[in-house]
């Protein structure tokens, strides 16, 4: 009994002496409270905070891109955007599993263009309007490009195997039925219907199609709105019978919303059910906070 007395009151003192010769002004490391962790990653309060007053600026609910706060309760724009950056961070994971990282110059350059085309004094409008930051539009930007380079990843993947699945034989029709994402042909088929290769909007596909001849199939063709695979049913003077496959993977100068690939969306939902599932989501701000 009077070890352990010792050993407590050793502890005590030795204690006291190192508070004691803490040198003054330097506070001890601190960890910044999380808004949620996703599979054992945190989001921090900060970065919580500095989208939630984008939230508040641009209300989703009001349906108004650039309204002023609406009188929508306030906790269902928290949860609006815990849930919008959980799924950042779940696509940030996602892409750092195949190795894709954004760079400081890439975030700066897309600032840079984007300053350029707005000008200076308009962008700087445009940011404080919509509740950014240059620290919060930047970690923005940074979430945008990591998400278009992971979807542009995985569409390179879905037209490789379409195009492995041309090689082994199967129709062109077929293979379009499965993985083409352009919804006005792919139920045809990939039929795009006659026109001139200078209609193609997209040159690089334009120029491929020049090339082919009747019944050819072209390569995996990069465009600013994915992969595209064609092939030339017919020829009629200066016109062609067009069937393509498309597997979207739109630019950053394209990405919207309302732009992104069916099979993106899911994947991304698939892995946070998953991982809710599994309880590797916990959330510390709006109403699903769990502790």
């Amino acid at each position: 009994m009077r070890l352990a007395l010792r050993r407590g009151i050793l502890i005590l003192v030795v204690s006291v002496a190192l508070s004691g010769c803490t040198t003054p002004g330097v506070s001890l490391p601190f960890s910044e409270p999380a808004a949620a962790v996703v599979d054992g990653h945190s989001i921090s309060m900060k970065v919580y905070q500095a989208r939630l007053q984008v939230s508040r600026h641009r209300d989703p609910f009001n349906g108004i891109p650039e309204a002023i706060p609406s009188p929508a309760p306030a906790r269902r724009l928290e949860d609006f955007t815990i849930e919008q950056l959980v799924r950042e961070e779940i696509v940030r994971q996602e892409a750092d599993k195949r190795g894709i990282t954004v760079a400081d110059q890439a975030v700066q350059a897309r600032m840079a263009a984007l300053r350029s085309k707005a000008g200076t004094s308009t962008f700087n409008a445009a940011l404080s309007r919509n509740g950014f930051t240059a620290e919060s539009f930047s970690d923005y930007q940074r979430a945008l490009l990591t998400e278009v380079a992971l979807m542009r990843a995985m569409a390179g993947d879905r037209a490789r195997t379409a195009a492995g699945e041309l090689k082994s034989g199967a129709t062109f029709a077929s293979v379009a039925a499965r993985w083409s994402d352009d919804t006005g042909t792919f139920a045809r088929g990939g039929d795009a219907g006659w026109l001139r290769p200078a209609e193609i909007p997209e040159p690089p596909l334009m120029t491929a199609v020049e090339s082919l001849t009747t019944g050819a199939v072209s390569g995996i063709v990069p465009t600013n709105r994915g992969f595209s695979i064609a092939t030339v049913l017919e020829r009629r003077n200066d016109q062609v019978h067009l069937a393509v496959i498309l597997v979207l993977a739109p630019s950053i100068d394209l990405s919207s919303p309302q732009g992104t690939p069916a099979w993106f969306t899911k994947f991304v939902e698939d892995r946070e059910s998953a991982l809710r599932r599994d309880g590797k989501i916990v959330l510390k701000v709006g109403s699903r906070a769990g502790g």
